[in-house]
């Protein structure tokens, strides 16, 4: 009788363990694929938000790199230097700036830095005191002949910074890293 009793046992264990395995493996999948569910939208949107900040990037990227090596040629009085004046590299300068302060959020903070100590402390002297902004330039001989008017003493330093050529290759390779990166 012992042995009919166990056989029994034996028999409603293994009843209960062919019902719960499966049972349990579907809740488990169940529970797996809900949490998947729950990140997928995520991610997506995290995409969507990465495609378009790149998008943005991109645009403003080719809004300031021309203007950009504009400032540069004037500055290092290579390229096609001449066809710029003083007055037209401060607008220059003042459209940059109002084009990346107005998308500050879409650069990282270093880039961000780079380009102002590139803007206020490389290309332009700014003197806080009444908001003038002088180029980073020499006043050459051939610069003056280059330049009209008596407004070039107040519009140029005088002098080159010589981090220039540093500073906009930085800003360029941090820029470009942006855009490999993706973020």
């Amino acid at each position: 009788m012992t042995s009919d009793k166990f056989n029994r046992r034996v028999k409603l264990c293994q009843l209960i363990i062919s019902v719960a395995m499966p049972l349990a493996i579907g809740f488990s999948g169940y529970f797996i694929q809900l949490r998947i569910g729950e990140t997928q939208p995520h991610q997506t949107v995290l995409k969507d938000v990465s495609s378009k900040l790149a998008d943005r990037r991109l645009l403003i990227c080719d809004q300031i790199k021309h203007p950009l090596n504009d400032i540069y040629y004037y500055i290092e009085e290579v390229g096609d230097w001449e066809g710029l004046s003083a007055p037209k590299i401060r607008q220059i300068r003042s459209n940059l700036n109002n084009i990346m302060c107005s998308n500050r959020a879409i650069w990282s903070l270093e880039v961000f830095c780079l380009y102002i100590n590139y803007m206020d402390d490389v290309a332009f002297e700014v003197n806080h005191g009444n908001n003038c902004a002088r180029i980073g330039a020499e006043l050459n001989p051939e610069r003056r002949i280059h330049e009209s008017g008596d407004d070039v003493d107040k519009l140029l330093a005088g002098e080159k910074n010589l981090n220039t050529r540093m500073f906009i290759v930085v800003l360029m390779s941090h820029l470009q890293k942006i855009f490999h990166s993706g973020f």
